[in-house]
């Protein structure tokens, strides 16, 4: 299950999350998956706490929005935002939790400099779906669906931000 929906927030909105998050205090830590060998290469994030969430208020405007009927049942575990720069290694994974609900932060992204999200069938042998990354996009998945990103290009201007909430069934 993949969910795309594009221009769900304002302009306006989008720029505040974006100031929010560029502000955040993001430290070394977070890996892909669980396996010893992606831990060598861990990635910038920040972890947001549900006063994090209530100052930005994303948390309303997602209860406002189409994508509100995919939390339904659904309780939060946490949410994070990960900093991806065009040295990182990233590796197939997935989640422990039930459904992630995956904002790309970013105003701007062009062509070029990469940072697709791609997701993979059971047996990891066929991508099943890539979403470029476009600027105030949301996907919604099933957590245990295998995934990774292609990493962005040097010629980038910015660092990829995405901000993940993770879920699991009441």
């Amino acid at each position: 299950m993949i969910n795309v929906y594009d221009d769900v927030f304002d302009f306006a909105y989008r720029q505040d999350i974006y100031a929010f998050v560029t502000k955040s205090l993001f430290q070394i830590g977070w890996a892909d998956g669980s396996i010893i060998e992606n831990k060598k290469h861990m990635f910038l994030h920040s972890a947001y706490s549900e006063a994090d969430l209530n100052k930005l208020g994303y948390l309303d405007k997602i209860a406002n929005s189409p994508v509100a009927k995919e939390t339904e049942g659904y309780k939060l575990v946490h949410a994070v935002v990960n900093l991806s720069t065009p040295s990182d290694v990233n590796f197939v994974h997935s989640h422990p939790e039930d459904k992630v609900i995956l904002y790309y932060v970013n105003l701007e992204w062009n062509d070029g400099w990469h940072g697709e999200t791609l997701f993979y069938s059971d047996n990891l042998k066929d991508i099943v779906f890539a979403s470029p990354y476009t600027p105030g996009r949301i996907i919604v998945f099933d957590a245990k669906m295998p995934h990774t990103i292609r990493p962005q290009s040097h010629i980038a201007a910015f660092y990829r931000f995405t901000f993940a909430l993770v879920y699991t069934k009441c």
